[in-house]
């Protein structure tokens, strides 16, 4: 409702002004009112431009503000993909070493069963020997 009233308003004081305007051009002496309404006028003008420059700094600011949080926004996406990618490269190393391991353990078991049943025969030649060898 308000920008409605003050579309209203303006459109009558333009009116009113452009009446004056005529009269002035006469050569006609202004009453009291038609030099408040002049007044008006100018101070309604005056107002338009200072609210104007008003919208455009905060136009200036609102993009000022939306480039550093889209600077922002790409620094951070930049330092968690620089991360994921630390991230990434130690659980690859961490995964090798880990296959190492694997590897590792898997030969010591390997060697231990080999010794195991290096150990076995022995015993059972020994046992053979102490016990006289095998009865049929």
């Amino acid at each position: 409702m308000g920008v409605v009233a003050e579309t209203l308003i303006s459109r009558v004081l333009d009116e009113a002004v452009n009446r004056i305007a005529r009269k002035v051009a006469e050569g006609k002496k202004l009453s009291d009112q038609e030099i408040v309404i002049l007044y008006l006028d100018i101070i309604m003008r005056s107002n338009e431009k200072r609210f104007e420059a008003i919208n455009k700094r905060f136009d200036d600011l609102k993009e000022y503000v939306d480039k550093r949080i889209n600077d922002l926004k790409d620094y951070v996406d930049k330092r968690i993909e620089s991360l994921e990618k630390s991230v990434d490269k130690r659980f690859d190393s961490l995964e090798k070493r880990l296959d190492s391991l694997e590897r590792r353990v898997e030969l010591v078991y390997n060697e231990v069963s080999s010794i195991k049943t290096d150990i076995i025969k022995m015993m059972k030649e020994y046992m053979e020997r102490l016990y006289g060898g095998k009865k049929g």
